[in-house]
């Protein structure tokens, strides 16, 4: 499961017994033009940059991403693993 929120996005990992929560960063340089593009631009600025988010100001740098651009938009790639 993931969604979107303010730049971030959040995250669920789901086994048979186990479950982990988290988010993603972006660059705010890069998600200050995500939102510019028409499919998030109705939804205004965000009131959160990276700076001012509490998990970010805890280690959340490590959870930054470093997207590269494709013909379709931003890829990235982030290992997460649940032990037994």
């Amino acid at each position: 499961m993931v969604s979107r929120l303010n730049g971030t996005y959040h995250f669920k990992v789901r086994n048979a017994n186990q479950e982990f929560t988290s988010q993603l960063y972006f660059d705010d340089a890069l998600t200050d033009q995500i939102d510019a593009q028409s499919l998030y631009a109705s939804r205004g600025q965000r009131s959160i940059r990276n700076a001012q988010d509490g998990i970010y100001q805890d280690g959340g740098d490590q959870l930054l991403l470093s997207p590269t651009k494709t013909n379709q938009g931003y890829a990235a790639t982030f290992e997460i693993g649940l032990q037994a």
